[in-house]
């Protein structure tokens, strides 16, 4: 690395230090203890600079790196890895053997004025946040016997590995252009098809669906799901060839598509649409859509109303709103997953979830959280889904992507 090199990387580690304390001391929590492992930790590496998966630096040691709300941070590295963290500030404490690593930590948090003994981890008490909870056990009870307590950096991860920057919003929106308009153009070929009499499967589609995704340079971790009639009562059915079903005139069609732009760096867009291919729509179909659509508005509503008044709203508070309507409505026992998960490079990325069904999760939605909003009833012989993509962005809630579905569309029509 020129030296050029290395100066513009001792800026950026300054300004990513400067920024986490910045968030400490609004945070009002004395420092935060970052780890990795083996790349366990993807929150952290994200936090420090350090891309995970096959773009980031390998590193098979602990490493830790404490970095109090004020003063100088301190790194504690491995031997064989005393480099791991060179291009962030702050003096090395270089372990080799695990009595080694105990000690270091000691002596990092004794270096550290006015950190209190209390630092942030990746850890959620009881195992609220799975999501969050990427350190391990063992490691901390590692820290509490060095000295120090531990609380959850929840709402500071949520800072830093939950909320999008400005390009990236931007990146987003391209991207739901896509495959919004995929998804469109794939109810179109439906009706052509069955209009004609022509053959058209489960599998077909998601095939052709895959093919439009290569001409647009979309890409997804995973196929898209196309299911009809009672597959679609299955909230995570994937398409196959073992269990491939026609597409035929009388029948209820779901679409879940999720892609990125091909592209570092590039932002999921999700949405799931329905439809009837049919000249019509059977009351039933209508009434239940009609209280998911209501129960996906109202959770957006709720997010727009504390925006307006200035505000927070947690991951938990928005479930309720969508959960409660769909109480109101007498499907309750159908809702059976939560309202919404965050989206980012994943498509199920690490910020706050709208969640309190199968967690409760109290983060805050703050500037640049990004979620789906997918409220969905699932009955024995159809489910119900609609997906939309929230955004706060300079403090409005937007819908990314028009038009999204206001009425449950017949194909045949």
């Amino acid at each position: 690395m020129t030296q050029t090199r290395r100066d513009e990387a001792a800026a950026l580690g300054a300004e990513r230090v400067g920024r986490i304390q910045e968030a400490l001391r609004e945070e009002g929590i004395p420092a935060w203890l970052l780890f990795d492992f083996h790349g366990s930790n993807p929150i952290a590496r994200k936090v420090v600079g350090m891309a995970s998966g096959p773009e980031g630096p390998k590193t098979t040691r602990r490493w830790f790196y404490l970095v109090p709300a004020d003063g100088e941070p301190v790194k504690v590295v491995h031997r064989i890895e005393p480099t791991a963290l060179d291009h962030l500030p702050g003096p090395s404490l270089v372990y080799l053997r695990w009595q080694e690593l105990r000690d270091a930590l000691k002596e990092a948090f004794g270096r550290v004025p006015g950190a209190g003994r209390t630092v942030a981890m990746e850890y959620s008490p009881d195992a609220a946040l799975p999501y969050l909870s990427r350190v391990d056990a063992g490691t901390v009870e590692m820290v509490r016997a060095a000295g120090a307590s531990v609380v959850s950096s929840a709402d500071l991860a949520q800072r830093f590995d939950g909320a999008l920057a400005p390009e990236a919003r931007i990146d987003h929106k391209r991207a739901g252009l896509h495959v919004n308009g995929i998804i469109a153009a794939a109810f179109a070929r439906v009706r052509d098809k069955i209009r004609v009499d022509a053959w058209i499967t489960e599998d077909r589609l998601q095939g052709w669906i895959l093919a439009q995704f290569e001409a647009e340079g979309i890409v997804a971790d995973d196929p898209p799901t196309v299911a009809v009639n009672d597959h679609t009562a299955d909230p995570h059915f994937t398409t196959r060839m073992e269990h491939d079903r026609p597409l035929q005139r009388g029948d209820f069609l779901l679409i879940d598509a999720w892609g990125k732009r091909s592209r570092p760096g590039s932002v999921y867009a999700d949405y799931t649409q329905v439809a009837m291919i049919d000249s019509f729509v059977p009351d039933k179909y209508a009434e239940v859509f009609a209280v998911v659509r209501d129960a996906r508005d109202a959770a957006i509503e709720a997010v727009r109303r504390a925006l307006r008044a200035g505000n927070p709203i947690r991951g938990c508070d928005v479930d309720d709103a969508a959960r409660g309507l769909i109480q109101a409505r007498g499907y309750g026992d159908r809702f059976l997953h939560r309202t919404g998960h965050s989206i980012g490079e994943e498509v199920h990325a690490n910020g706050v979830h709208l969640d309190n069904l199968e967690t409760r999760d109290e983060r805050r939605l703050i500037d640049g959280t990004l979620v789906s909003v997918e409220p969905g009833i699932y009955l024995p012989e159809f489910g119900i889904r609609s997906e939309v993509n929230l955004l706060i962005d300079r403090g409005e809630a937007i819908v990314t992507t028009e038009p999204y579905q206001r009425e449950l569309p017949a194909l045949l029509a």
